[in-house]
């Protein structure tokens, strides 16, 4: 004999299924979701840079992990030829990123890559730079005569030709004061001088201080 099943548990069993449905399908819906929308609720503590080589050439990957090591956001670089000199470089400072590519200077926000300004026309390869205390780049190349001072919203404050000094191959710059120094391994004028070469600049304007 069958009995019969109470209107009430009849009513329970309709909530349950009220209550679970939603939930199933939000569950579908997340499984369903794209990595890339999945990411942005998460932020990015470490930056890693790998350099690939192809066919002669070469660009780099530069990805934002978060503290589980799941991407967060990633950019890629174009394609470069593998010359004697570094055409692409990965700075990490702070909160942001800098991605020196070729004659371009991109600046990315680390928590999840956005991309706070990109500045063109200055050094194409071999970067050597610095920052002072307001967060301004200063930026030349190992071959190039000109250094460039770039503001926080990545444009370009001055640009100062060092041709008359017979300086070249730089690899060091700092910025103290008001005044910024740039150290050269080699002068054009005194090849046997083992000396270190360098050029003071006027923060402010770029001017030449002096050199040596």
């Amino acid at each position: 004999m069958f009995g019969i099943i109470p209107e009430r548990k009849i009513s329970m069993k309709k909530k349950t299924r009220k209550i679970l449905l939603p939930v199933i399908l939000f569950l579908i819906l997340m499984a369903m979701m794209p990595v890339q929308a999945q990411a942005a609720n998460r932020t990015a503590t470490t930056v890693r840079m790998k350099t690939y080589y192809k066919s002669g050439k070469k660009f780099m990957t530069v990805r934002g992990l978060d503290s589980r090591s799941r991407l967060v956001w990633k950019y890629t670089t174009k394609s470069y030829p593998a010359t004697e000199l570094k055409q692409i470089t990965c700075l990490v400072r702070a909160d942001k990123v800098y991605v020196f590519e070729s004659s371009k200077v991109i600046a990315f926000r680390k928590k999840d890559g956005r991309r706070l300004w990109s500045t063109s026309k200055i050094s194409p390869a071999g970067h050597i730079f610095g920052f002072d205390r307001y967060d301004n780049l200063y930026v030349t190349g190992y071959y190039d005569k000109y250094v460039y001072k770039i503001s926080t919203k990545g444009k370009i404050i001055w640009k100062t030709n060092t041709f008359r000094t017979g300086n070249y191959w730089p690899y060091k710059v700092t910025a103290s004061g008001n005044y910024v120094t740039i150290l050269y391994d080699m002068n054009s004028r005194n090849y046997s001088s083992r000396k270190v070469h360098k050029i003071i600049f006027n923060m402010r304007n770029g001017r030449i201080v002096r050199y040596s």
